[in-house]
Protein backbone atom coordinates (compact mmCIF):
# COMPACT_ATOMS: atom_id res chain seq x y z
CA UNK A 1 0.00 0.00 0.00
CA UNK A 2 2.81 2.35 0.87
CA UNK A 3 4.52 1.81 -2.52
CA UNK A 4 1.25 2.43 -4.38
CA UNK A 5 0.71 5.67 -2.46
CA UNK A 6 4.22 6.90 -3.38
CA UNK A 7 3.54 6.19 -7.06
CA UNK A 8 0.28 8.07 -6.96
CA UNK A 9 1.98 11.07 -5.34
CA UNK A 10 4.59 11.03 -8.10
CA UNK A 11 1.89 10.97 -10.73
CA UNK A 12 0.13 13.85 -9.05
CA UNK A 13 3.34 15.89 -8.85
CA UNK A 14 4.19 15.17 -12.47
CA UNK A 15 0.68 16.09 -13.51
CA UNK A 16 0.89 19.30 -11.51
CA UNK A 17 4.19 20.24 -13.14
CA UNK A 18 2.70 19.52 -16.56
CA UNK A 19 -0.29 21.72 -15.78
CA UNK A 20 1.94 24.52 -14.51
CA UNK A 21 4.14 24.22 -17.56
CA UNK A 22 1.08 24.32 -19.82
CA UNK A 23 -0.22 27.40 -18.02
CA UNK A 24 3.16 29.05 -18.36
CA UNK A 25 3.26 28.11 -22.02
CA UNK A 26 -0.19 29.59 -22.53
CA UNK A 27 0.68 32.72 -20.57
CA UNK A 28 3.88 33.31 -22.46
CA UNK A 29 2.76 32.46 -25.95
CA UNK A 30 -0.96 33.09 -26.14
CA UNK A 31 -1.34 36.32 -24.19
CA UNK A 32 -1.83 39.36 -26.39
CA UNK A 33 1.14 41.71 -26.50
CA UNK A 34 0.40 45.27 -25.49
CA UNK A 35 1.92 47.67 -28.00
CA UNK A 36 2.72 51.16 -26.69
CA UNK A 37 0.41 53.21 -28.92
CA UNK A 38 -3.13 52.09 -29.58
CA UNK A 39 -3.26 54.43 -32.61
CA UNK A 40 -0.67 52.39 -34.45
CA UNK A 41 -1.76 49.33 -36.42
CA UNK A 42 1.71 47.80 -36.52
CA UNK A 43 5.32 48.27 -35.46
CA UNK A 44 8.51 47.50 -37.32
CA UNK A 45 11.01 45.15 -35.71
CA UNK A 46 14.48 45.10 -37.26
CA UNK A 47 16.66 42.08 -36.56
CA UNK A 48 20.30 42.41 -37.65
CA UNK A 49 22.36 39.57 -39.07
CA UNK A 50 23.43 37.08 -36.39
CA UNK A 51 21.11 38.51 -33.73
CA UNK A 52 20.69 36.37 -30.60
CA UNK A 53 17.45 35.63 -28.77
CA UNK A 54 18.53 38.11 -26.14
CA UNK A 55 18.99 40.83 -28.75
CA UNK A 56 15.52 40.12 -30.11
CA UNK A 57 14.15 40.44 -26.59
CA UNK A 58 15.96 43.77 -26.18
CA UNK A 59 14.43 45.04 -29.41
CA UNK A 60 10.96 44.04 -28.26
CA UNK A 61 11.60 45.78 -24.97
CA UNK A 62 12.63 48.99 -26.75
CA UNK A 63 9.42 48.88 -28.81
CA UNK A 64 7.40 48.50 -25.64
CA UNK A 65 6.03 45.16 -26.82
CA UNK A 66 6.93 43.57 -23.49
CA UNK A 67 8.41 44.65 -20.18
CA UNK A 68 10.06 41.31 -19.43
CA UNK A 69 13.22 40.21 -21.23
CA UNK A 70 13.06 36.82 -19.52
CA UNK A 71 9.51 36.31 -20.74
CA UNK A 72 10.66 36.64 -24.35
CA UNK A 73 13.80 34.51 -24.05
CA UNK A 74 11.93 31.76 -22.18
CA UNK A 75 9.18 31.70 -24.80
CA UNK A 76 11.75 31.60 -27.59
CA UNK A 77 13.54 28.61 -26.07
CA UNK A 78 10.25 26.79 -25.44
CA UNK A 79 9.46 27.13 -29.13
CA UNK A 80 12.99 26.21 -30.19
CA UNK A 81 13.16 29.50 -32.08
CA UNK A 82 16.50 30.68 -30.72
CA UNK A 83 18.45 29.04 -33.57
CA UNK A 84 15.89 29.78 -36.29
CA UNK A 85 15.70 33.58 -36.13
CA UNK A 86 16.18 35.22 -39.53
CA UNK A 87 17.54 38.74 -40.06
CA UNK A 88 15.22 41.29 -41.59
CA UNK A 89 12.62 43.94 -40.90
CA UNK A 90 9.26 42.58 -39.74
CA UNK A 91 5.85 44.15 -39.33
CA UNK A 92 4.29 43.35 -35.95
CA UNK A 93 0.54 43.74 -35.77
CA UNK A 94 -1.01 45.32 -32.72
CA UNK A 95 -2.16 42.58 -30.33
CA UNK A 96 0.31 40.02 -31.68
CA UNK A 97 1.04 37.10 -29.38
CA UNK A 98 4.53 35.93 -28.63
CA UNK A 99 4.11 32.71 -30.59
CA UNK A 100 2.93 34.78 -33.57
CA UNK A 101 5.98 37.02 -33.28
CA UNK A 102 8.32 34.03 -33.18
CA UNK A 103 6.53 32.38 -36.08
CA UNK A 104 7.06 35.58 -38.06
CA UNK A 105 10.73 36.17 -37.27
CA UNK A 106 11.64 32.57 -38.03
CA UNK A 107 9.70 32.56 -41.31
CA UNK A 108 11.85 35.08 -43.15
CA UNK A 109 8.68 36.87 -44.30
CA UNK A 110 10.37 40.26 -44.09
CA UNK A 111 9.08 43.66 -45.01
CA UNK A 112 10.85 45.14 -48.06
CA UNK A 113 12.80 48.33 -47.58
CA UNK A 114 11.84 50.82 -50.27
CA UNK A 115 14.77 52.85 -51.58
CA UNK A 116 14.47 55.44 -54.35
CA UNK A 117 17.67 56.15 -56.28
CA UNK A 118 17.35 59.38 -58.24
CA UNK A 119 18.44 60.04 -61.81
CA UNK A 120 21.93 61.45 -62.02
CA UNK A 121 23.14 60.24 -58.63
CA UNK A 122 26.75 59.15 -58.62
CA UNK A 123 27.75 55.70 -57.42
CA UNK A 124 29.15 57.37 -54.31
CA UNK A 125 25.80 59.02 -53.57
CA UNK A 126 23.97 55.72 -54.15
CA UNK A 127 26.32 53.93 -51.75
CA UNK A 128 25.60 56.54 -49.08
CA UNK A 129 21.83 56.19 -49.54
CA UNK A 130 21.95 52.40 -49.31
CA UNK A 131 24.19 52.54 -46.26
CA UNK A 132 21.73 54.90 -44.60
CA UNK A 133 18.60 52.89 -45.45
CA UNK A 134 19.93 49.32 -45.27
CA UNK A 135 23.08 49.63 -43.17
CA UNK A 136 25.26 48.11 -45.88
CA UNK A 137 29.04 48.43 -45.99
CA UNK A 138 29.39 51.36 -48.40
CA UNK A 139 33.14 50.87 -48.77
CA UNK A 140 32.60 47.28 -49.84
CA UNK A 141 29.80 48.41 -52.17
CA UNK A 142 32.10 50.93 -53.88
CA UNK A 143 34.93 48.41 -54.10
CA UNK A 144 32.69 45.96 -55.97
CA UNK A 145 31.98 48.63 -58.57
CA UNK A 146 35.59 48.54 -59.77
CA UNK A 147 36.26 44.85 -59.12
CA UNK A 148 37.19 43.55 -62.58
CA UNK A 149 36.41 39.92 -61.72
CA UNK A 150 32.97 40.83 -60.38
CA UNK A 151 32.25 43.08 -63.36
CA UNK A 152 33.16 40.25 -65.75
CA UNK A 153 30.80 37.94 -63.84
CA UNK A 154 28.02 40.35 -64.84
CA UNK A 155 28.97 39.87 -68.49
CA UNK A 156 30.48 43.33 -68.82
CA UNK A 157 33.82 44.68 -69.96
CA UNK A 158 34.11 48.11 -68.35
CA UNK A 159 36.53 49.48 -65.74
CA UNK A 160 33.77 50.72 -63.43
CA UNK A 161 30.01 50.33 -63.00
CA UNK A 162 29.34 54.05 -62.65
CA UNK A 163 26.51 54.78 -65.07
CA UNK A 164 25.03 51.27 -64.99
CA UNK A 165 23.29 51.48 -61.59
CA UNK A 166 19.86 52.16 -62.98
CA UNK A 167 17.96 54.84 -61.02
CA UNK A 168 14.59 53.55 -59.87
CA UNK A 169 12.55 52.68 -56.78
CA UNK A 170 13.75 49.35 -55.38
CA UNK A 171 12.27 47.02 -52.78
CA UNK A 172 15.32 45.56 -51.09
CA UNK A 173 15.37 43.03 -48.29
CA UNK A 174 17.20 43.81 -45.07
CA UNK A 175 20.41 41.81 -45.00
CA UNK A 176 20.69 41.68 -48.79
CA UNK A 177 24.36 41.80 -49.68
CA UNK A 178 26.08 44.51 -51.70
CA UNK A 179 26.73 42.37 -54.77
CA UNK A 180 23.08 41.35 -55.03
CA UNK A 181 21.99 44.99 -54.96
CA UNK A 182 24.47 45.96 -57.66
CA UNK A 183 23.41 43.02 -59.83
CA UNK A 184 19.76 44.01 -59.48
CA UNK A 185 20.51 47.57 -60.63
CA UNK A 186 22.73 46.49 -63.52
CA UNK A 187 20.15 43.92 -64.65
CA UNK A 188 17.46 46.61 -64.74
CA UNK A 189 19.80 48.85 -66.73
CA UNK A 190 20.14 46.24 -69.48
CA UNK A 191 16.41 45.61 -69.44
CA UNK A 192 16.02 49.28 -70.38
CA UNK A 193 19.01 49.50 -72.70
CA UNK A 194 17.90 46.85 -75.16
CA UNK A 195 18.64 45.85 -78.75
CA UNK A 196 17.09 48.99 -80.25
CA UNK A 197 19.34 51.19 -78.12
CA UNK A 198 22.42 49.11 -78.99
CA UNK A 199 21.65 49.35 -82.70
CA UNK A 200 21.22 53.10 -82.44
CA UNK A 201 24.56 53.45 -80.65
CA UNK A 202 26.18 51.55 -83.52
CA UNK A 203 24.53 53.90 -86.01
CA UNK A 204 26.16 56.80 -84.16
CA UNK A 205 29.50 54.94 -84.14
CA UNK A 206 29.48 55.15 -80.35
CA UNK A 207 29.91 52.44 -77.73
CA UNK A 208 27.34 51.81 -75.03
CA UNK A 209 29.78 53.29 -72.54
CA UNK A 210 30.14 56.47 -74.61
CA UNK A 211 26.37 56.83 -74.86
CA UNK A 212 25.97 56.40 -71.10
CA UNK A 213 28.78 58.88 -70.48
CA UNK A 214 27.05 61.46 -72.65
CA UNK A 215 23.67 60.65 -71.08
CA UNK A 216 25.12 61.19 -67.60
CA UNK A 217 26.30 64.68 -68.63
CA UNK A 218 22.87 65.49 -70.08
CA UNK A 219 21.29 64.25 -66.82
CA UNK A 220 23.47 66.61 -64.82
CA UNK A 221 22.73 69.55 -67.09
CA UNK A 222 18.98 69.38 -67.72
CA UNK A 223 15.92 69.88 -65.53
CA UNK A 224 13.17 70.04 -68.15
CA UNK A 225 12.60 66.84 -70.13
CA UNK A 226 11.83 68.66 -73.37
CA UNK A 227 15.31 70.18 -73.34
CA UNK A 228 17.20 66.89 -73.12
CA UNK A 229 17.31 66.19 -76.90
CA UNK A 230 18.32 69.83 -77.57
CA UNK A 231 21.17 69.77 -75.04
CA UNK A 232 22.18 66.42 -76.53
CA UNK A 233 22.31 68.03 -79.98
CA UNK A 234 24.70 70.70 -78.68
CA UNK A 235 27.08 68.08 -77.31
CA UNK A 236 26.86 65.95 -80.46
CA UNK A 237 27.56 69.04 -82.58
CA UNK A 238 30.55 69.90 -80.42
CA UNK A 239 31.92 66.37 -80.62
CA UNK A 240 31.46 66.33 -84.40
CA UNK A 241 33.19 69.71 -84.73
CA UNK A 242 36.13 68.72 -82.52
CA UNK A 243 35.16 71.28 -79.85
CA UNK A 244 35.53 70.76 -76.12
CA UNK A 245 32.27 69.93 -74.40
CA UNK A 246 32.89 72.42 -71.57
CA UNK A 247 30.20 70.69 -69.52
CA UNK A 248 29.78 72.00 -65.98
CA UNK A 249 28.49 68.63 -64.61
CA UNK A 250 31.89 67.10 -65.32
CA UNK A 251 33.45 69.73 -63.03
CA UNK A 252 30.86 69.08 -60.32
CA UNK A 253 31.79 65.39 -60.50
CA UNK A 254 35.41 66.03 -59.54
CA UNK A 255 34.75 68.60 -56.82
CA UNK A 256 35.40 67.48 -53.26
CA UNK A 257 33.09 70.13 -51.78
CA UNK A 258 30.26 70.14 -54.32
CA UNK A 259 27.76 70.50 -55.62
CA UNK A 260 28.06 74.28 -55.62
CA UNK A 261 28.28 77.25 -57.95
CA UNK A 262 31.42 76.91 -60.02
CA UNK A 263 34.18 79.49 -60.02
CA UNK A 264 36.57 80.26 -62.86
CA UNK A 265 39.32 78.55 -60.88
CA UNK A 266 37.34 75.28 -60.92
CA UNK A 267 37.55 75.14 -64.71
CA UNK A 268 41.30 74.59 -64.49
CA UNK A 269 41.22 71.58 -62.16
CA UNK A 270 43.58 68.91 -63.44
CA UNK A 271 41.47 65.85 -64.14
CA UNK A 272 40.70 63.72 -67.19
CA UNK A 273 37.03 64.42 -66.37
CA UNK A 274 37.53 68.16 -66.85
CA UNK A 275 35.90 68.78 -70.23
CA UNK A 276 37.09 72.40 -70.14
CA UNK A 277 40.68 71.15 -70.37
CA UNK A 278 40.23 68.00 -72.45
CA UNK A 279 38.48 67.38 -75.77
CA UNK A 280 35.93 64.65 -76.31
CA UNK A 281 34.00 62.71 -73.71
CA UNK A 282 35.41 62.14 -70.23
CA UNK A 283 36.80 58.65 -69.42
CA UNK A 284 33.44 57.37 -68.24
CA UNK A 285 30.01 58.30 -66.87
CA UNK A 286 29.78 60.95 -64.16
CA UNK A 287 26.56 59.55 -62.70
CA UNK A 288 23.75 57.15 -63.37
CA UNK A 289 21.34 58.61 -65.93
CA UNK A 290 17.65 57.92 -66.27
CA UNK A 291 16.13 56.57 -69.46
CA UNK A 292 14.99 59.98 -70.87
CA UNK A 293 18.60 61.17 -70.83
CA UNK A 294 19.78 57.92 -72.42
CA UNK A 295 17.18 58.34 -75.16
CA UNK A 296 18.28 61.95 -75.66
CA UNK A 297 21.91 60.86 -76.03
CA UNK A 298 20.85 58.31 -78.64
CA UNK A 299 18.33 60.47 -80.49
CA UNK A 300 19.43 64.13 -80.28
CA UNK A 301 17.34 66.88 -81.82
CA UNK A 302 18.44 68.14 -85.22
CA UNK A 303 19.87 71.61 -84.54
CA UNK A 304 22.88 73.75 -85.37
CA UNK A 305 23.26 74.89 -81.75
CA UNK A 306 26.75 74.74 -80.27
CA UNK A 307 26.19 76.88 -77.17
CA UNK A 308 23.69 77.04 -74.33
CA UNK A 309 23.47 78.82 -71.01
CA UNK A 310 20.99 78.66 -68.14
CA UNK A 311 18.24 81.24 -67.87
CA UNK A 312 17.83 80.90 -64.11
CA UNK A 313 14.41 79.24 -64.20
CA UNK A 314 15.37 75.67 -65.07
CA UNK A 315 15.59 76.32 -68.79
CA UNK A 316 18.40 77.30 -71.20
CA UNK A 317 19.05 79.71 -74.04
CA UNK A 318 20.54 77.98 -77.07
CA UNK A 319 22.75 79.74 -79.58
CA UNK A 320 24.43 79.16 -82.93
CA UNK A 321 27.07 81.85 -82.54
CA UNK A 322 29.46 82.97 -79.83
CA UNK A 323 28.03 86.50 -80.01
CA UNK A 324 24.52 85.27 -79.19
CA UNK A 325 25.94 83.07 -76.45
CA UNK A 326 27.78 85.97 -74.80
CA UNK A 327 24.59 88.02 -74.71
CA UNK A 328 22.77 85.13 -73.00
CA UNK A 329 25.65 84.76 -70.52
CA UNK A 330 25.45 88.44 -69.67
CA UNK A 331 21.74 88.09 -68.88
CA UNK A 332 22.48 85.16 -66.55
CA UNK A 333 25.27 87.13 -64.86
CA UNK A 334 22.86 89.98 -64.12
CA UNK A 335 20.31 87.55 -62.71
CA UNK A 336 22.93 86.04 -60.40
CA UNK A 337 24.08 89.46 -59.26
CA UNK A 338 20.50 90.41 -58.42
CA UNK A 339 19.99 87.12 -56.61
CA UNK A 340 23.18 87.59 -54.57
CA UNK A 341 22.12 91.15 -53.70
CA UNK A 342 18.74 89.95 -52.44
CA UNK A 343 20.39 87.23 -50.40
CA UNK A 344 22.63 89.80 -48.70
CA UNK A 345 19.66 92.03 -47.95
CA UNK A 346 17.69 89.14 -46.48
CA UNK A 347 20.66 88.22 -44.28
CA UNK A 348 20.77 91.68 -42.68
Amino acid sequence: MKKTFEINIGVIVAGGVLILFSLLFYFLLMTGIQLPNDDEEYYLLTIPMGASLGQVADSLLSLGVTDSRREVTTAGRMLGADKLIKAGRYKLKAGSRLYEIFNLITSGDVEPIVVTLLEGWSARRIAEELADKLDINKTLFKNHLSDSAYIRSLGMDVPHLEGYLYPDTYHFSFGMNEKSMIQWMVTLFFEKFGEAEKRRAEELSMSVREIITLASIIEGEVVQDEERPIVSSVYHNRLNNGMRLQADPTIQYILTDGPRRLSRKDLFIKSPYNTYRHSGLPPGPIGNPGFPSIQAALWPAETDFIYFVATGDGYHTFSNTLEEHNIAKQKLRKLRQEYDRQQLENAK
